[in-house]
């Protein structure tokens, strides 16, 4: 019931309210102005609470064709602990991905907007962490859940080799 702090001003039939803390609780009325600039009492007022909103993540991966003679499957491992679900924290063999096919494998995950996550990928073992294309390390890789216009963002990683699989065995 009051007192209101003026938030902005719109002409159309929709308003969003960007200067807002997640958790927060807020009160807002509506008041029109007729072309006289008279202007009207207050809307009934209406209660939201501000809430960060759930991204579905989609991981597609390209692996080396030597990825399925190795019989092993394609992991993710990370910073999960902050997605949902109970994710394991960078266990190489705790979050495995779906063979699409000898060279592509997928994964969905959903986390609120704003997380921020890294990762790596490996065989079910640090043993078969991914390497870059001349055998060397990869620097974990970084992602920060973004919402978008559609609440879906699409990850497409390039896995160039496995390590002790040649040609980096």
């Amino acid at each position: 019931s009051g007192p209101y702090t003026l938030v902005g001003r719109m002409t159309g039939n929709s308003f969003v309210d960007t200067n807002i803390v997640e958790s927060g609780t807020y009160y807002y009325v509506v008041r029109s102005l007729d072309n006289s600039f008279n202007r009207s009492g207050n809307s009934a007022q209406l209660t939201a609470v501000a809430a960060l909103r759930t991204v579905q993540l989609n991981f597609n991966v390209t692996v080396p064709a030597t990825t399925d003679a190795t019989g092993r499957s394609v992991y993710i491992a990370g910073f999960l602990d902050r997605l949902d679900g109970g994710l394991p924290q960078w266990n190489p063999g705790g979050v495995a991905l779906t063979r699409v096919d000898a060279t592509h494998w997928t994964l969905t995950l959903s986390g609120k907007e704003n997380t921020q996550i890294e990762y790596k990928y490996a065989q079910g073992s640090w043993d078969y962490v991914e390497k870059d294309n001349s055998c060397g390390e990869v620097a974990n890789r970084q992602l920060t859940l973004t919402y978008g216009s559609n609440g879906i963002q699409t990850v497409n990683d390039i896995i160039f080799n496995w390590r002790n699989v040649s040609p980096c065995g």
